[in-house]
């Protein structure tokens, strides 16, 4: 029922920076402001200014969409000196994500002179390459903290083993049909909660994700659950002294969405009884959805795609 990411939102200060560093120095597309409206031209402007401090911006990530949402009391991981936040009082569900890409090495020809200019940019040698257990999926990466000092990754998978390549050429493949450029969609989250069971619970009996691993130390446990193109490497510690759900809700990421291809079938599977929501996602992309707690507070969008001017 879920084929892929739909959205991934993020609320920001800086937002014409934020816009600029996925637009123009990462080479996607912005669809539009979602909330414009048609003048007398039949061309779409902006119902919304920057004193507004309200306005939103749409980037084409492949079959899914990034969500800049402008919001001046937003959480921000910069501190009011500009130095970055330490990491242990970072907030959020959704502690970094990762766009994939074909070919690391072609990404940095195109974006090399931004990572070595811009404040933050990791990366400035080239594409890093992770051990080999460090993770589900061997990657090679390539990083930089956005203006919010949120990680950010572009990732390319090279893991050579041969039980990992059934996910590598599924993940290639989705790719290869997706719409962009250097960047083809959302390669994986990486998400951290409270109850680990609970999670588990929405993920995979209510929403009917595939689990690809399971992992546990002395220290943390988790999962690795499959969404279309993305990976969902959700993780919770095990000393839960001093750790309250609220720091697993929302943070610089407040919110995103899957694709499901049958949205009647999941309200039926689950007893949904809440409101279906209609709306357009992006100019000329009419969805219905449901919106659903996916365990410590932190909401998660089920859409389905409509035809223009269908009704649920």
């Amino acid at each position: 029922m879920i084929t892929d990411i739909a959205y991934l939102e993020m609320r920001v200060r800086d937002f014409d920076e934020c816009r600029d560093v996925y637009t123009r120095e990462l080479g996607m597309t912005e669809i539009q402001d979602t909330t414009s409206e048609p003048d007398e031209h039949g061309e779409w402007i902006s119902t919304v200014s920057a004193e507004d401090g309200n306005r939103e911006s749409v980037i084409q990530v492949g079959n899914s969409f990034l969500i800049l949402h402008e919001d001046h009391n937003a959480f921000t991981q910069v501190l009011p000196d500009g130095k970055k936040l330490d990491t242990s009082f970072q907030e959020g569900a959704v502690s970094h994500y990762s766009f994939y890409t074909q070919s690391n090495d072609h990404a940095f020809s195109h974006i090399k002179n931004f990572l070595n200019t811009y404040r933050w940019g990791t990366t400035k040698e080239g594409p890093a390459v992770q051990p080999m257990n460090h993770s589900y999926l061997q990657r090679s990466l390539l990083e930089f903290n956005d203006p919010n000092n949120y990680v950010i990754q572009i990732s390319e998978i090279t893991d050579p083993r041969l039980e990992k390549q059934k996910r590598r050429n599924e993940k290639r493949k989705m790719a290869l049909r997706n719409p962009g450029g250097i960047i083809t969609g959302f390669d994986h989250f990486h998400m951290r909660c409270y109850d680990l069971k609970r999670v588990k619970e929405f993920y995979v009996d209510k929403l009917g994700l595939e689990i690809i691993d399971r992992h546990e130390n002395e220290e943390v446990e988790g999962y690795v659950f499959v969404a279309g193109l993305c990976d969902l490497e959700i993780h919770t510690v095990k000393d839960k002294t001093d750790v309250s759900k609220s720091k697993y809700q929302e943070g610089v990421v407040a919110s995103f969405g899957f694709w499901t291809d049958n949205l009647d079938e999941l309200v039926n599977k689950i007893g949904f009884s809440g409101d279906i929501i209609e709306r357009d996602i992006a100019l000329g992309v009419p969805v219905k959805s449901i919106k659903l707690d996916s365990g410590d507070g932190f909401f998660v969008e089920i859409l389905e795609q409509q035809e223009a001017g269908s009704k649920v």
